[in-house]
């Protein structure tokens, strides 16, 4: 029964993910995080090796498909996203072995990435009264993807709500070519996360008992969503992308508490 729950979340999580270009870890690993049925390294894995397969899936169907996005501009912002999860690894790392326990490093980690949704809900609430910066230098491109890249692995949560965001407000995307550059960066940073796993010891000390439900559903959503997301407009894609983000928000904030009254008992 919770194998099948598991699998839900994920389906659900990475359909989302595909349409928005969220990646849908945005929402697994905050959901999971209330669950509290793995530690944290756990989450991390789970979510990441999920959104990687989605993230595949999605790419593998949107991939020679016109782009305005020069092929160059998105291998730089991929590469340098891998270089990004290497390194957002390594903090990550580094803080699961300071920290006292998994409480603290939730807390960490929520409170990130609900003060980032925050400020891109209300950029994307406000768009259209900012003006784009249309940066052209490749050497842009490759610092925002190392900086994507780090909050992607670090937080376990594929990036999609900061990558669409950022590449709107910085390079004048569209919000679909948007989504696509960021379905490269997630791939990309994404992969790098289990490549420096793998060579720090492998996946021995997790528990990740729920993975192929996950994977298998990982695949189906990237599948269902690239899909769907090719029928529906632009408008709708910015609705369902900051009703999502409102959904991550709360669960952020119940996570916090949580285990902030976890840390005090």
């Amino acid at each position: 029964m919770i194998a099948l729950l598991y699998f839900f979340i994920a389906l659900i999580c990475t359909f989302a993910g595909a349409i928005t270009g969220m990646g849908g870890g945005v929402v697994i690993k905050p959901v999971l995080d209330l669950m509290g049925h793995f530690d944290s390294p756990s989450i991390g894995a789970l979510s990441s090796i999920t959104v990687l397969a989605m993230s595949m899936t999605t790419f593998a169907r949107q991939v020679g498909k016109k782009r305005n996005t020069s092929i160059v501009k998105l291998i730089a912002l991929g590469i340098s996203s891998a270089g990004g999860g290497v390194l957002g690894q390594y903090i990550f790392e580094l803080l699961t072995k300071g920290a006292a326990n998994g409480q603290t490093i939730k807390i960490i980690q929520n409170s990130i990435l609900l003060f980032l949704i925050v400020c891109i809900f209300f950029y994307m609430l406000f768009k259209d009264k900012i003006k784009p910066l249309h940066l052209k230098n490749i050497a842009f491109y490759i610092l925002v993807g190392l900086l994507l890249g780090i909050i992607s692995s670090f937080l376990g949560i594929g990036g999609g709500p900061m990558n669409v965001a950022i590449l709107m407000l910085l390079f004048a995307m569209e919000i679909k070519e948007a989504t696509f550059a960021s379905i490269v960066t997630i791939l990309f940073a994404q992969i790098a996360k289990v490549i420096t796993i793998l060579a720090s010891g492998g996946f021995g000390g997790y528990d990740l008992s729920m993975l192929p439900y996950m994977v298998v559903a990982g695949v189906l959503g990237g599948l269902i969503g690239s899909f769907v997301g090719k029928k529906i407009s632009s408008k709708f894609t910015v609705v369902a992308f900051n009703l999502m983000q409102i959904a991550v928000m709360v669960i952020c904030v119940v996570n916090i508490v949580t285990n902030c009254v976890a840390l005090k008992a």
